[in-house]
């Protein structure tokens, strides 16, 4: 009887730690994205600052962005302390570091003249998808041990897709570069929103309750727009439009992934 009630006892302490431990993976996992989502976010505030000739409200749209991934990146590196991903969370604020000084320049030189080096601008960009693509590395190893609810994992892959359309939208618009950098942008936008699609047809399928019927819809009808924006991009377009269905939409995206966590 005794040995029973220990068994139980270490099977319980065993489950507690388990489900400690996922939701500590969960919450950094959490920090990691709203890192890829700041990071792509500050490339469409320079490059439409870049375009409007160092407009002021796209200047505090990246000084927004910078301090989200800063606030993001700071969660990461308490929530990781003493784990093995602690050195992976260190390697990426290294990372952020080149990329921020870089960007620093780049704003600089359309403060001071008008506009930034064609070269610069794609130094910056690589430094970006370096940085994008490495909080992704950390963010897959860790959903390989830890894996999230798929539905919250494809509101957060739809989230990012947008940030990228939007990136690639507001450098194809705004941006004065030689055509073969601004191609990369204008082939891949198709792929992007197939993908898009693809996980929002998923999404209605899976999210049909009732309380999120007027959630889905926003999501919807934004959207419509959304694509007819990027896709067609004519000159009755208005680019601010653009990146404000943009950020509601991943407002809505992640108010469904909080539902799902507390359903």
């Amino acid at each position: 009887m005794i040995t029973a009630i220990r068994s139980l006892g270490l099977l319980a302490a065993l489950m507690l730690s388990t489900l400690s431990a996922h939701a500590e993976s969960n919450t950094l996992m959490q920090h990691l994205q709203h890192m890829r989502l700041a990071s792509v976010g500050v490339m469409t505030d320079f490059f439409m600052y870049t375009g409007l000739e160092g407009d002021r409200k796209y200047a505090r749209r990246m000084d927004s962005d910078m301090e989200s991934f800063e606030v993001a990146i700071e969660k990461a590196r308490e929530q990781s302390e003493g784990s093995a991903h602690a050195a992976e969370v260190e390697k990426i604020r290294q990372r952020w570091l080149s990329f921020a000084r870089s960007l620093q320049a780049n704003r600089d030189a359309v403060k001071d003249l008008g506009y930034a080096d064609e070269q610069s601008v794609e130094r910056l960009n690589r430094l970006n998808e370096d940085l994008v693509n490495q909080i992704g590395a950390v963010y897959q190893k860790i959903a390989g041990k830890t894996p999230a609810d798929p539905m919250i994992e494809k509101t957060r892959e739809m989230a990012l897709l947008l940030q990228e359309m939007t990136t690639h939208y507001a450098a194809s618009s705004s941006v004065t570069m030689d055509e073969e950098f601004l191609s990369q942008y204008r082939n891949s936008m198709q792929e992007l929103t197939s993908a898009f699609e693809f996980r929002l047809n998923d999404l209605k399928s899976a999210a049909n309750q009732r309380s999120t019927y007027v959630l889905m819809d926003n999501i919807n009808n934004k959207w419509r727009f959304l694509r007819n924006s990027i896709t067609r991009q004519h000159e009755m377009d208005v680019p601010f439009l653009v990146i404000s269905y943009n950020d509601r939409i991943i407002r809505h995206l992640e108010e469904l992934e909080g539902r799902i966590h507390s359903s």
